[in-house]
Formats: structure tokens, sequence, C-alpha cells
């Protein structure tokens, strides 16, 4: 809810702001234009119903900004939200005398005197204020996007229009300076002219010589309550700092991704394990900066799991999105009371698309998938006579035709080797959905190679061929690698397996083998293709297998496959 809260009243703000800046925008064209744009950017506002969502907005950004800071068991922060943070307080300050000067004004004193006053006020009479209001726009404005920013990254969608996220970002405030500063130059014109001057004066005059005292006063009780909530908070976090590291001899013992064994650091009474690794100096990931909105702070909980609270629902939510295991929790939530043992899951330097694409805990454990070999046949004697240019090629699209084939299944490709290809099945699902996609995906790259021959018709001397192996069993799955190299693979028996079915291909004259488990757990009617027992390097006993002669004819003779 209060995450909710947030969202909500920073869209309302937002969105006010932006009236604001496209109202300074028309000072491109004319004062008048910029005044008639104020019966669309501030009178909606200033109605009943506006005013109540402005003002309760407000109240209710500041108070959990506030409170997200007063919340928070360590001032360790990235550089962004340190800006948020130092953004969010500087704010008030910067457009206290602006608010007052303007919504003050028509509240306590009725004047409504429009932009051109305004621009007078901070171009000629008060030049420092017109600088502060330069520097706002900008503060604004990147606060604002810098929220957005890191909402949004975690839609899927987000990243495919963020060019275009990007170029509003940089012309809505551009438009927004050439209107202030066009306008602002006009103004400083016309106050050579001293019964224009009068003239655009003459109600702030009648309202008294309490209006400028009414600005003054209110601007500095601004900035000391400002200035007060931040010593509060640097006091309440400085006293909690020392509390908690005198009040437990708890410990994290904490294994990064990057090897180098366990290490121990200090628990924090009330602190998330998250906060207590970043006081510690831990470079561990977290995108969205502990917040509970993406999944890149995940651990494997190696001991007493059982001991934890169980996961909120917005927590479980995001463990659900990523088919998380029972064991693996987000560092941001977890409030250890008693030594606690977890793993890293993911690279410090992580960022929110590969999180995105990250899905499941993959830290290494045994599943029941299935895995495809593929090869090309006879692929030197093909291009012996072709140049490395036409070879790489050639290659690309042959991998890239066999790829899309492979995903568009719901299979993985692990790795493309020379040029065969291994992909898995089944990765977070059940055993028969995994060999079913296995096996539909042989057909799909059968169909797609004979589409490739086509296109490439008049490259090759002769069609490529291929060998596709398909075995299935149980594989130890995880992220494996180093640095940059990490992905996800399988090891074991079954990928050997798999791999030797491939090679198999070769001797018996045959497009596919698939073994007869893949076959029975696939759930498709194979019978019509011939069972055979072949002899397996490295098993005691022979491994029944279905021969299928060219892949696109897997499915013709049945209408259950």
């Amino acid at each position: 809810m209060v995450g909710r809260l947030r969202l909500i009243s920073g869209f309302v703000l937002f969105f006010f702001v932006l009236g604001h800046y496209i109202g300074h925008a028309f000072g491109i064209v004319s004062l008048g234009a910029m005044n008639e744009a104020l019966n669309y950017s501030v009178e909606p506002w200033r109605s009943t119903i506006g005013t109540i969502v402005l003002i309760s907005s407000l109240l209710v950004h500041a108070v959990l900004a506030v409170w997200a800071v007063y919340e928070r068991s360590s001032l360790n922060m990235k550089s962004w939200e340190w800006f948020q943070v130092i953004s969010g307080f500087l704010i008030p300050a910067m457009l206290a005398a602006h608010v007052l000067n303007t919504r003050g004004a028509y509240e306590f004193f009725g004047l409504e005197e429009g932009y051109v006053y305004q621009l007078y006020a901070q171009w000629v009479g008060f030049p420092f204020y017109g600088f502060l209001i330069v520097a706002s726009l900008l503060v604004v404005w990147v606060h604002g996007c810098i929220g957005w920013h890191y909402w949004l990254r975690y839609k899927g969608w987000y990243n495919r229009y963020l060019p275009i996220f990007y170029s509003l970002a940089l012309i809505i405030p551009v438009l927004a300076l050439a209107g202030f500063l066009s306008a602002g130059l006009r103004v400083s014109r016309l106050s050579g002219n001293e019964k224009w001057v009068n003239r655009i004066l003459k109600n702030v005059v009648e309202a008294g010589p309490e209006f400028l005292p009414f600005i003054k006063t209110n601007e500095k009780n601004v900035i000391l309550v400002t200035i007060s909530i931040i010593a509060l908070l640097l006091a309440v976090h400085a006293f909690r700092w020392f509390w908690r590291r005198t009040k437990t001899s708890a410990r994290i013992i904490y294994s990064s991704l990057e090897g180098g064994g366990t290490k121990e650091y200090p628990i924090s009474a009330g602190a998330t394990v998250l906060e207590m690794l970043q006081q510690s100096g831990v470079q561990h990931a977290s995108v969205c900066g502990g917040r509970g909105r993406c999944s890149t702070c995940r651990v494997k909980v190696e001991a007493l799991q059982e001991e934890l609270p169980q996961p909120s629902t917005e927590e479980q939510k995001i463990l659900n999105r990523i088919a998380a295991p029972d064991n693996v929790r987000l560092a941001c939530q977890i409030r250890p009371t008693r030594s606690l043992s977890v793993t890293a899951l993911l690279r410090p330097e992580v960022g929110s698309r590969e999180a995105l694409n990250d899905t499941g805990n993959h830290g290494g454990e045994e599943q029941e998938i299935a895995v495809l070999f593929a090869d090309i046949r006879a692929f030197t004697q093909l291009t012996e006579t072709k140049l490395p240019f036409d070879t790489a090629f050639l290659l690309n699209r042959y991998f890239a035709a066999m790829g899309q084939a492979i995903e568009e299944c719901g299979g993985h490709v692990d790795k493309f080797i020379g040029d065969g290809v291994m992909a898995l099945f089944g990765v977070n699902e059940s055993l028969p959905v995994g060999c079913r996609k296995a096996v539909r995906a042989a057909q799909k790259m059968s169909e797609r190679l004979i589409q490739l021959n086509t296109s490439l018709a008049n490259e090759l001397h002769e069609p490529l061929r291929i060998g596709i192996g398909i075995h299935s069993g149980t594989a130890i799955v995880g992220k494996m690698g180093y640095k940059d190299a990490t992905s996800l693979t399988a090891i074991g028996d079954v990928v050997n397996t798999a791999s030797r079915l491939e090679s198999m291909t070769k001797e018996l004259k045959v497009e596919l083998i698939i073994s007869e488990k893949t076959a029975r757990e696939s759930g498709l009617d194979l019978s019509i293709f011939e069972l055979e027992q072949v002899a397996i390097r490295g098993r005691n006993e022979p491994l029944p297998i279905r021969k299928v002669l060219v892949g696109d004819a897997l499915f013709k003779h049945s209408e259950k496959v």
C-alpha cells in the first residue's frame, strides 16, 4: 500500500509539473499564449477537487519520502538514490517562494497575476529567484524522470520504447526553458516602461505591505522545517547505527557469485540482509535499490530458512514471477534476528534488462529436463572452398533459423558449439512438457532447414543436412561460467547421452533419434517410427530409441502429435 500511495502521488505531482512545463513552452510564442495556457495547466488544480487531489498528493509524497529515509537501516545508497533523496529535500526549499507568490497570493490575498507578473518578479525584481526557478525546472524534471524510469524498467515493453521516452525527457524541459527565457527577455525589455511596470504591480501594491513579509517569513519556515527534518533523520540514523552495532552478535555468512569462499558480516537488528551487506561495503546486486520491485538481490538461503518469516504478498509475487524455489528470498525483504547463511545468485553489476530475462533460481539444482543436440552433416566439406566471411554468413543464417525454431517451441538455447547447437527443454516445467516441446522443436528445426536450403540454393553445392538427438532425464541445471561467460546450462548423463544420439544419426542414416523414454514422456504417438535398442558408450544397458528418417515427417502420421 505504501508503494502504491507513493506511486499514485508521484503521478499526480508529475502531471501537475508537466502542465507547467508545457505552459512555459508557450513563451516561445508570446506572453499572451503563456497566460492562455494557464486555463489548462493551472485552473483545473484550483478547483475544489483539484486542490484536494494536489495537496493530498503533495503531503502523501512528502511524508512517504521522509518515511522511506527513516525506515532505511543504512544510508549507504546508490548515486541515483542519493540524487532522489537530496533533490526531494531541495525541491520544497527551491520552490517555496514561487509557490507562496502564486498559490499563496491567490489563496490569502486574492491575487491572480499570471505569467507576466511572475516573470517580472523573477527577471527584474528578484533575479536570484529567477535563477532558482531555472535550477528547479531541471531538478524537478530529473527527479520525476528517475522515478518513472526506475518504476517502468521492470516492464517487458519498456526497453522497446526507451528511445522515445529519452527523447521526450530531453525535449520537454528544453522547450520549457526556451519558453521561460524567451518570455523573460520580453518582460525585461518591457520593464523599461514605467507605466507598464506600474500596471503590472498595481494589484500587488494594493495588497498591502504585508504581502512581501508573508512570502519571506513562510519561505524561511519551509527551509527551517526542511533542515530540521534532515537533522532529525541524521540523528536517528546515527543513534540506530550505534545501537544496532552493540545489540547483537549474530552474523551473516555470505557467499558471493564470484567465488572466494564465505565471509561473515555483523547483523544489525531490524535491518534487511541487503542493508547489512551494504553497511559492510559488500557489492550485492540491487537494481531497484532495495524497494522490493525487482528480483536482482535474490539470495539462496543455505541454513535456518525455517526460522525466517514467510514472504510478504508483494515479495511472493516477485518470487513467483521468477519461479523461485522455496529456499530463494529477496535480500531486501529478509530481516534476520539470528545468524543466517546466504549465497548470492546474480552478479553485483547485473542490470534491469538482464534481470528481466533471467528467470528462475538457476543456482544449481537437479531437474528432470529434455536435452536436444543438433549438428550439420559434412559441414567442413561444404565450406572448404568458401571464404571465411561466407562461412560465417552461412553459419549465422543456420544458427538464426535453428535458434528461432527452438525458442518458438519454448526451449532454451544453451550454446552453439562449432556448427552444432545444444538446447534445454522443461527447465522449471514438468518433464512431459519439456519432452513434448523438444520433439516439436525437432520438427520445426527440420522444416526451417528446408526453408533455409531453398533460400541458399545458389550458395550451396548441395543442401545442408542435420542430425538431431533428444534424450531426457535428471541433470544439474544452473548458471555456470565466469563473469560475462556465465550462462544457464546443464550437466549430467542425460546431456552426454543426447550428444551421442546426435552422433549416432550418421551411422543410422537418419535425421532424428529420440530416446524411447522421451517419446513416452512427451505423450505423443511416435509408434509409427522404428524402435531399436542401441549401445551407448558409458551405459551398461542398451537404450531404446525411435529413429525418424526426416524430422519434418514427425507429425504427418498422427493427429495426436
